[in-house]
């Protein structure tokens, strides 16, 4: 909008005309200023729903937690040598107590190659490792190659031996490892190459100190042997997984543990509760100052809460007589404000009663809640639409305001011309009026 202004403008009248161009644009501009107090609305509008966004985000995640049983660690593993053994207790597992011994860690096998000096090339040709009965070859093209090059060319290939080159004072070596533990990752090499390098590179220094053969885990639970590939068993004790460290005997106790449900279900309240009092905050109203938060009374808000009492309210049709079919018998409370509270001795009595039945009943609460969270915040849901459906109501207010600045801009410019040209015919009649005075006053007979 034109700002400028002309600085004569009032001399040749006497009247305070910018004062009044001013005045009357200050009125043109008022639909202009209304424009900006709905703009500032909106984009409150829109924070206030991304606020809102990451509140059902995180409820989402928490109710996820409850939808998935294997996160709900319902028991607790204690070993009684660290050194020997770790282990874990999945959501399944049965209390009990084991004596553990490991006879022996799983190995991956380690081979080296001969000593080479410097300078040694090594020609063109196929390096074939037989892992597990299936062949694997590495191609070698480039008829010039130093050790590295091989150990490169072996990495690249990507086919579960891994390949370096140690260099000392005698010579550099290859060395092969087998990505992997156990018999079945296994390696025997073969060169085909007219280069007899190339070719030597078969043949392992199976009397390096440092060669390891490939072995499988044999640990002993109760007495019964179980082998593995790696040091990790997860067959021996159902929804217990142990990880052998150290050859050597250690104890086993798997008890329950409250502690992983009583978490989550706290972070859930703890979720909910913060999105019903971040809605709340948005939609109120202060009727002393007669001011309104970003979404009092917006509609969007008002569906998400409600869907979010018939998420926890309504008892999923699958724990339909159930002794776990409302929230309550798991210690979650809806209070009258609508938030929840939680008694975490009501859930304790509950797992010890029937730990399935809870997982079972906060799993299919998780999976309502989490359903309604994404509904919300999926791309394409209710929020995103609300959303856009406001930008493009900033949108038309920017088309607005153009208009509106160009009719100001027009409408001060034809303002000050009118007050330009009453300037000007208000100095012509003054300037007359001052000549017919003179000549009036001249007249013989006017003293």
């Amino acid at each position: 909008m034109a700002t400028g202004t002309i600085s004569s403008l009032g001399i040749g009248s006497g009247i305070d005309s910018n004062s009044i161009v001013t005045q009357l644009m200050a009125i043109e501009r008022q639909p202009l200023n209304k424009l900006d107090t709905k703009e500032s609305a909106f984009n409150a509008q829109i924070s206030a729903f991304g606020t809102l966004k990451s509140r059902l985000s995180d409820l989402q995640s928490a109710a996820a937690t409850l939808a998935d049983p294997n996160k709900l660690a319902g028991f607790a593993a204690t070993v009684g040598d660290a050194d020997v053994i770790a282990a874990t207790a999945g959501t399944f597992a049965k209390e009990g107590s084991y004596a553990v011994e490991v006879v022996q860690l799983a190995q991956a096998q380690k081979s080296f190659s001969s000593l080479y000096g410097a300078s040694t090339n090594f020609g063109a040709g196929t390096l074939s490792f037989n892992i597990n009965g299936t062949n694997q070859d590495v191609v070698i093209s480039s008829a010039t190659n130093s050790l590295q090059d091989i150990a490169n060319a072996v990495n690249d290939a990507d086919i579960g031996v891994r390949a370096t080159v140690v260099n000392g004072d005698s010579g550099s070596r290859l060395v092969l490892t087998s990505r992997d533990t156990g018999t079945d990752n296994a390696f025997s090499l073969s060169v085909t190459s007219g280069d007899a390098n190339l070719s030597s590179l078969a043949t392992f220094d199976t009397g390096n100190a440092n060669a390891v053969t490939a072995q499988n885990a044999v640990i002993k639970v109760e007495g019964e042997t179980v082998t593995s590939q790696s040091n990790q068993v997860t067959s021996a004790i159902a929804n217990v997984t142990i990880t052998a460290t150290a050859v050597g005997t250690s104890t086993l106790d798997v008890a329950r543990d409250n502690s992983g449900i009583t978490d989550a279900v706290q972070s859930f309240v703890d979720a909910y509760n913060a999105l019903k009092t971040e809605i709340g905050t948005q939609t109120a109203y202060d009727s002393e100052t007669k001011t309104a938060k970003p979404l009092n009374g917006d509609a969007t808000t008002r569906t998400v809460l409600n869907h979010m009492r018939d998420s926890i309210g309504l008892a999923p049709a699958s724990l339909s007589g159930s002794s776990f079919e409302f929230l309550y018998s798991l210690g979650v409370q809806l209070g009258q404000d609508g938030t929840l509270s939680f008694n975490s001795s009501t859930l304790d009595d509950a797992v010890n009663t029937d730990f399935n039945g809870v997982v079972t009943a906060l799993g299919a609460y998780g999976s309502a809640v989490e359903d309604m969270a994404t509904a919300f915040t999926q791309a394409d849901g209710l929020i995103d639409n609300r959303v856009n459906g406001i930008e493009t109501s900033l949108s038309s207010i920017d088309d607005q305001r153009t208009r509106l600045e160009q009719q100001l801009t027009a409408t001060e410019t034809r303002l000050r011309a009118q007050f330009t040209a009453l300037d000007t015919l208000m100095g012509s009649l003054n300037t007359t009026s001052t000549y017919l005075t003179q000549q009036l006053a001249s007249l013989p007979g006017s003293n």
